[in-house]
């Protein structure tokens, strides 16, 4: 068994499939953040998220995620730490699976967005809002 499946047992917050762009940065120490590197939404929930990288990145390192959701009128930004990173199934890059500490929206808007698009997916699915069949 896989961190990755491991990580699905222990969730607090159900998973909703996600497709977007993102980019992010390892945040080290006070020195200003190296580029920002690319990667692609697998899925995401209130409690953290799982992308796919070019990269490795270190579990356990403070990362800073923004991400441009279609349905959301600004970039969502969030700080997480890593918990795990694995190599991608058939392919050169990585999961990397992604604990939210903090998520922040430019407007309450956005935010409220957020949450009725995440409720309706789990609606969709037949899922409540602690992971079991509603």
């Amino acid at each position: 068994m896989s961190r990755q499946d491991d990580a699905l047992s222990d969730r607090k917050y159900p998973r909703v499939k996600e497709s977007c762009d993102l980019k992010f940065h390892v945040i080290a120490d006070a020195e200003p953040p190296a580029e920002r590197q690319g990667g692609t939404a697998v899925n995401i929930s209130g409690g953290g998220m799982c992308f796919s990288s070019d990269h490795e990145v270190e579990p356990g390192v403070m990362i800073a995620v923004e991400m441009k959701l279609s349905h959301l009128p600004t970039p969502v930004v969030s700080l997480g730490r890593v918990v795990w990173c694995e190599r991608a199934q058939g392919t050169a890059g990585f999961d990397v699976g992604v604990e939210f500490w903090w998520i922040g929206w430019s407007d309450e808007a956005a935010q409220s967005k957020m949450l009725k698009y995440v409720n309706e997916k789990l609606d969709e699915l037949g899922i409540d809002d602690t992971g079991q069949p509603s």
